[in-house]
Protein backbone atom coordinates (compact mmCIF):
# COMPACT_ATOMS: atom_id res chain seq x y z
CA UNK A 1 0.00 0.00 0.00
CA UNK A 2 2.85 2.39 0.76
CA UNK A 3 4.23 2.03 -2.73
CA UNK A 4 0.89 2.80 -4.34
CA UNK A 5 0.48 5.86 -2.07
CA UNK A 6 3.96 7.03 -3.07
CA UNK A 7 3.11 6.52 -6.72
CA UNK A 8 -0.14 8.44 -6.39
CA UNK A 9 1.62 11.29 -4.57
CA UNK A 10 4.25 11.36 -7.31
CA UNK A 11 1.54 11.41 -9.98
CA UNK A 12 -0.15 14.31 -8.22
CA UNK A 13 3.15 16.18 -8.04
CA UNK A 14 3.70 15.60 -11.75
CA UNK A 15 0.18 16.81 -12.50
CA UNK A 16 0.83 19.98 -10.52
CA UNK A 17 4.14 20.40 -12.34
CA UNK A 18 2.35 20.34 -15.72
CA UNK A 19 0.35 23.41 -14.74
CA UNK A 20 1.49 26.79 -16.08
CA UNK A 21 4.95 27.54 -14.75
CA UNK A 22 4.87 29.34 -11.42
CA UNK A 23 8.14 29.91 -9.63
CA UNK A 24 7.76 28.62 -6.11
CA UNK A 25 10.63 29.15 -3.74
CA UNK A 26 11.05 27.80 -0.29
CA UNK A 27 12.50 30.06 2.35
CA UNK A 28 12.77 28.33 5.67
CA UNK A 29 14.57 29.98 8.56
CA UNK A 30 15.50 27.09 10.79
CA UNK A 31 13.53 24.33 9.12
CA UNK A 32 11.38 21.80 10.85
CA UNK A 33 13.56 19.48 12.87
CA UNK A 34 12.70 15.83 12.45
CA UNK A 35 10.37 16.10 9.48
CA UNK A 36 11.49 14.98 6.03
CA UNK A 37 9.78 17.92 4.35
CA UNK A 38 11.35 20.51 6.66
CA UNK A 39 14.84 19.19 6.08
CA UNK A 40 14.27 19.02 2.32
CA UNK A 41 13.01 22.60 2.19
CA UNK A 42 15.82 23.91 4.38
CA UNK A 43 18.45 22.06 2.36
CA UNK A 44 16.91 23.04 -0.97
CA UNK A 45 16.73 26.72 -0.13
CA UNK A 46 20.32 26.81 1.08
CA UNK A 47 21.65 24.58 -1.69
CA UNK A 48 20.83 26.79 -4.65
CA UNK A 49 20.97 30.52 -5.19
CA UNK A 50 17.61 30.66 -6.95
CA UNK A 51 15.73 28.54 -4.42
CA UNK A 52 14.16 25.12 -4.75
CA UNK A 53 11.25 24.57 -7.04
CA UNK A 54 8.07 23.28 -5.47
CA UNK A 55 8.19 20.18 -7.63
CA UNK A 56 11.72 19.29 -6.54
CA UNK A 57 10.92 19.88 -2.88
CA UNK A 58 7.82 17.69 -3.10
CA UNK A 59 9.64 14.91 -4.94
CA UNK A 60 12.53 14.94 -2.45
CA UNK A 61 10.04 14.77 0.41
CA UNK A 62 8.36 11.78 -1.25
CA UNK A 63 11.75 10.10 -1.57
CA UNK A 64 12.17 10.62 2.17
CA UNK A 65 8.78 9.04 2.84
CA UNK A 66 9.74 6.13 0.60
CA UNK A 67 13.03 5.72 2.49
CA UNK A 68 11.17 5.51 5.82
CA UNK A 69 8.80 2.92 4.33
CA UNK A 70 11.69 0.84 2.94
CA UNK A 71 13.60 0.97 6.24
CA UNK A 72 10.51 -0.20 8.11
CA UNK A 73 9.91 -3.04 5.67
CA UNK A 74 13.57 -4.12 5.75
CA UNK A 75 13.65 -4.23 9.55
CA UNK A 76 10.39 -6.18 9.64
CA UNK A 77 11.68 -8.74 7.13
CA UNK A 78 14.96 -9.02 9.03
CA UNK A 79 13.04 -9.65 12.24
CA UNK A 80 11.01 -12.43 10.62
CA UNK A 81 14.10 -14.11 9.17
CA UNK A 82 16.41 -13.68 12.18
CA UNK A 83 14.54 -12.48 15.29
CA UNK A 84 17.72 -12.17 17.38
CA UNK A 85 19.36 -9.71 14.99
CA UNK A 86 16.82 -6.90 15.46
CA UNK A 87 15.24 -5.47 18.59
CA UNK A 88 11.46 -5.29 18.62
CA UNK A 89 11.52 -1.63 19.66
CA UNK A 90 13.65 -0.75 16.61
CA UNK A 91 11.03 -2.28 14.34
CA UNK A 92 8.24 -0.51 16.20
CA UNK A 93 10.02 2.85 15.99
CA UNK A 94 10.75 2.40 12.27
CA UNK A 95 7.11 1.52 11.61
CA UNK A 96 5.93 4.56 13.60
CA UNK A 97 8.32 6.83 11.67
CA UNK A 98 7.08 5.40 8.37
CA UNK A 99 3.46 5.88 9.40
CA UNK A 100 4.08 9.43 10.59
CA UNK A 101 5.94 10.43 7.43
CA UNK A 102 3.21 8.96 5.22
CA UNK A 103 0.46 10.75 7.15
CA UNK A 104 2.42 14.00 6.97
CA UNK A 105 2.84 13.62 3.21
CA UNK A 106 -0.87 12.87 2.75
CA UNK A 107 -1.83 15.91 4.82
CA UNK A 108 0.52 18.22 2.97
CA UNK A 109 -0.63 16.96 -0.43
CA UNK A 110 -4.27 17.36 0.59
CA UNK A 111 -3.65 20.94 1.68
CA UNK A 112 -1.71 21.70 -1.51
CA UNK A 113 -4.55 20.39 -3.65
CA UNK A 114 -7.11 22.35 -1.62
CA UNK A 115 -5.03 25.53 -1.91
CA UNK A 116 -4.60 24.99 -5.66
CA UNK A 117 -8.36 24.56 -6.09
CA UNK A 118 -8.93 27.76 -4.09
CA UNK A 119 -6.50 29.63 -6.32
CA UNK A 120 -8.18 28.32 -9.47
CA UNK A 121 -11.67 29.15 -8.16
CA UNK A 122 -10.60 32.68 -7.17
CA UNK A 123 -9.98 33.69 -10.79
Amino acid sequence: MALSMSQSLSAAANALARQPQLNYTASVGSGSVGSPLGSVLAGGAAGSAEGASFENALLKALEGVDAYQAKSEDLLQQMVVDPDSVDAQDVTIAMAEANLSLNLAKTILSRVVTAWKDVINTR
